[in-house]
């Protein structure tokens, strides 16, 4: 009999309406901690073994692991209203959210600008790196009398034509791995977790992203199986796990104050392109300095600001 209302009201739940059943804080961390082991899991089960064993920018091994991460996502995604929604007419709470709506799938443009916003002040100090060594280039090119560029053609050549470029690793890195990550670990993830914890922000922002950094483990043991001494993994673990639980504490946030699936996934899209902070511009590098080396003070000064800035967003750029 619940089989069948299941098959029968699931996919009403999908586009129409999702009564909200009770769940526990231990049913949600099961089931959070089950969809992220069959994400990671998904990319050894369902990729051959000849193919894992490719370098990862492999483009066959890129095309299988998006393949096996989407199957994933797609079974995250079905297996939500399970735990989400009540199948019993006599339960459940009495709302007019839809899966769909409550996986943050909608195209409201203000909370991308929102998010996209306070991103881009965390990267104040980069971008105006960025634009610094375009104008040294250009001035320097001008000064030895070699052919006439201008700004847009260093842009180009130092930002725009590194997007794609190796292509399918990008392809994973500013598409594959932004969206799928963020179906599963943000979208299908959060939901049980928030409405089991209700309004307690801090505790789900932290515990969240445990989830996600964890799953990036697999890394490691990769490592590991590549007989890289016990130190250098050891360093890459803290570092992939620091990173990885920074962003997701960031990107649960956002979604919280949100309910902006794309928003999160452009955010997440932004960070992978501009990656950590470059402090090249500190010291030489083989013996040269930096184009931009006599600004480092400004820069420095910039990073802080932006970071500052950062900080100050929550709650005031982020409601």
């Amino acid at each position: 009999m619940l089989m069948n209302n299941i098959a029968a009201k699931w996919p009403n739940t999908m586009v129409n309406s999702c009564p909200l059943r009770s769940i526990t804080f231990e049913n949600a961390f099961l089931y959070d901690l089950t969809i992220s082991m069959c994400f990671v899991l998904s990319l050894y089960i369902l990729v051959p073994a000849r193919i894992r064993n490719l370098d990862r920018n492999n483009e066959i091994l890129i095309k299988w692991r998006t393949l096996a991460s989407s199957i994933s996502a797609l079974v995250s995604v079905a297996t939500y209203p399970l735990i989400m929604c009540s199948f019993d007419d006599k339960d459940g709470d009495d709302q007019n959210s839809s899966v769909l709506q409550l996986l943050g799938i909608n195209f409201n443009i203000f909370p991308i600008v929102l998010v996209f916003a306070h991103t881009c002040i965390l990267y104040f100090g980069p971008i105006l790196a960025s634009l610094l060594e375009i104008q040294e280039i250009v001035s320097l090119q001008r000064r030895s009398g070699g052919s006439s560029t201008n700004h847009f053609e260093i842009f180009n050549e130092l930002c725009l034509s590194q997007i794609f470029d190796p292509f399918w690793p990008q392809i994973r890195n500013l598409i594959a791995a932004p969206i799928l990550e963020e179906i599963v670990f943000r979208a299908c993830l959060l939901g049980p977790l928030a409405h089991s914890l209700g309004s307690n922000t801090i505790k789900i922002v932290w515990i969240s992203p445990l989830f996600f950094g964890v799953a990036h483990m697999h890394h490691v043991i990769l490592k590991w199986g590549e007989k890289q001494s016990l130190s250098h993994i050891l360093i890459l673990f803290l570092f992939q796990f620091t990173y990885t639980t920074l962003f997701g504490a960031y990107a649960t946030y956002c979604f919280l104050k949100t309910n902006s699936l794309l928003a999160i996934v452009l955010c997440h899209i932004y960070c992978n392109y501009m990656g950590l902070p470059d402090f090249s511009f500190l010291r030489p590098q083989y013996g040269r300095l930096s184009p931009i080396h006599r600004y480092r003070k400004l820069l420095i000064f910039a990073y802080l600001v932006g970071l500052a800035g950062f900080i100050w967003g929550f709650g005031k750029i982020i409601p």
